[in-house]
C-alpha cells in the first residue's frame, strides 16, 4: 500500500480567510512523509473553479508539474459529484455536472492518475427505494463516464454511500452487496470499487468484511472514521469506533495494494500546528499499514 491523502486536508486555515493553494498542499504532504496525494477534482470543480475554467487543462497541468517536481505522484483522484439533495432539486444544472465530470476524467489522466472515484446517482424524486431501479439507472448515469474513462485509460472506481436508514432516504450503494452487484453486473475491468471506511461504519457495516467482500475490485480507498452517530465526521483512524486491527488485517488478507488514501478534515487547526500534524497522520497512517503485513 502506499499512504496517500487528498490535497483538501489542507484547505483552510482556521482564523485565516486564505486558503492553501494546491501546490502548496503538495509540498506540504511531500515534507509530511506522503508516497502520493490524491487530488480531490471536486474540490476544484465548483463554480469558476479550476476545472469549471477556461483554462482548465493548463492549471491542470500545472498541478502535474508540481506533483512531479516534488516526487509525489498522483493514483486516484476524486470526480465532480452532486451533494445528496441535488438528486432531488428540479431546477439542478445537471449539464453542468456533466461537463465538469469529462474534465474530470481527462484531468485525472494528465495528472498521471489511473482511477478516479465518482459516487453513485439516487434517482431524483422518488419516494420508494428500489435496489433493481437504482441499478440500472446507476448503469445509464455512469456510462458516458465509462466511455470517457477508457478513452482516457483510466478506471472509475465507484464509492461505497451512506444507507442512511430511518433518518434519510436509502443512496445507492450504502450496501455493499448492492455496490458489488452493480460493478459486476456492468462487468467491465475499467470499473471496480472505492471503500469509504466511514460511511461503511455509518452504516452498520463491518469495515472488515466489507473489504473481504470487496476483494479484488477494491482500487481505491477513503479511509476516516466516525462514532456511528449519524454524522459523516470524517475524522482521522483510532477517533472513531471503526475496528482498526480487524480493518487493516483484512486489507492484507485481501492482498490490496492501492492507495491508503485519508479523507478527513484539518479546517479547525491553526497554521502553527499543521506540520507538527501532517507529520503526525503520516506516521499514523504507517503504523496503521504495518498492521497489514
Amino acid at each position: 500500500m502506499y499512504l496517500s491523502t487528498t490535497h483538501s486536508i489542507m484547505r483552510n486555515i482556521s482564523g485565516d480567510t486564505r486558503k492553501y493553494t494546491v501546490e502548496e498542499s503538495i509540498k506540504a504532504l511531500k515534507s509530511a512523509g506522503y508516497d502520493r496525494v490524491d487530488i480531490s477534482l471536486w474540490a476544484l470543480s465548483s463554480r469558476g473553479g479550476i476545472i469549471d475554467s477556461d483554462s482548465w487543462e493548463e492549471e491542470v497541468l500545472k498541478i502535474a508539474e508540481c506533483c512531479r517536481d516534488n516526487a509525489l505522484p498522483v493514483h486516484q483522484t476524486h470526480g465532480n459529484t452532486a451533494e445528496g439533495m441535488d438528486w432531488d432539486d428540479p431546477e439542478y444544472d445537471w449539464a453542468y455536472m456533466i461537463r465538469t465530470n469529462l474534465r474530470c476524467i481527462k484531468a485525472t489522466k494528465m495528472l498521471g492518475g489511473e482511477w478516479m472515484v465518482v459516487h453513485p446517482m439516487n434517482l431524483p424524486r422518488d419516494p420508494l427505494y428500489s435496489r433493481d431501479k437504482a441499478r440500472e439507472a446507476n448503469i445509464r448515469y455512469l456510462a458516458p463516464y465509462i466511455e470517457e474513462a477508457k478513452r482516457q485509460g483510466i478506471g472509475l472506481a465507484v464509492e461505497n454511500m451512506v444507507d442512511f436508514r430511518n433518518f434519510r432516504r436509502r443512496y445507492c450503494g450504502g450496501d455493499i452487496y448492492e455496490l458489488i452487484e452493480l460493478v459486476d453486473t456492468i462487468n467491465d475491468p475499467s470499473v471496480q470499487i472505492c471503500l469509504d471506511t466511514g460511511h461503511a461504519n455509518l452504516s452498520g457495516i463491518d469495515v472488515a468484511a466489507a473489504i473481504r467482500a470487496i476483494g479484488p475490485r477494491l482500487k481505491a480507498t477513503h479511509i476516516n472514521d466516525n462514532r456511528d452517530n449519524g454524522n459523516d465526521e470524517h475524522l482521522f483512524p483510532y477517533f472513531g469506533t471503526v475496528n482498526w486491527k480487524e480493518t487493516m488485517k483484512a486489507f492484507g488478507e485481501i492482498a490490496y495494494d492501492g492507495d491508503f488514501a485519508y479523507e478527513a478534515g484539518s479546517q479547525k487547526l491553526p497554521a502553527d500546528a499543521r506540520e507538527f500534524w501532517l507529520k503526525y497522520t503520516s506516521a499514523l497512517g504507517r503504523e496503521l499499514m504495518a498492521l497489514a503485513k
